[in-house]
């Protein structure tokens, strides 16, 4: 059986490529801005329902401390400027293919990032991976994306 965090982050991507789907055919025709104000008015609620719903029943909630709030919401300001830039890849006429493509590379320039940041080196594996996946990039994009 699949443990937790696995399947999770498989319904998530269940649910991302329907989002992505959805703003292709039905959304893209709207502004970025709009769109991301709908989402974002959609959000707070959830976040604080589902906040109030763990104290409630009495659930361990460990909030982010004062020290991290900096990062935090650094990642909050991420978070918005990476939703610009991929819902308006999509609003100012992308294609569902070529977009999603490009999410082959988020592994390869996640660990990057990772090792920049706390040091060490791609081995073998690692560099062959990066390989493949802009080679796949470059396949998919040439076979119609």
């Amino acid at each position: 059986m699949l443990n937790r965090p696995v399947l999770y982050a498989f319904l998530a991507m269940w649910l991302y490529a329907l989002q992505n789907v959805l703003l292709e055919v039905r959304l893209s025709k709207y502004s970025t801005m709009g769109l991301l104000v709908y989402w974002y008015f959609t959000l707070a609620p959830l976040a604080l329902g589902g906040l109030a719903y763990l104290y409630y029943t009495g659930q361990h909630l460990a909030m982010p401390s004062r020290s991290d709030a900096p990062v935090v919401i650094a990642v909050g300001a991420m978070f918005f400027v990476a939703d610009l830039l991929y819902v308006g890849a999509y609003t100012s006429g992308g294609k569902l293919l070529a977009i999603t493509t490009l999410v082959v590379l988020f592994p390869a320039i996640a660990q990057l990032i990772k090792f920049a940041w706390l040091g060490g080196r791609p081995d073998y594996y690692h560099l062959a991976g990066y390989i493949l996946a802009a080679l796949g990039v470059v396949l998919i994009a040439k076979g119609g994306g």
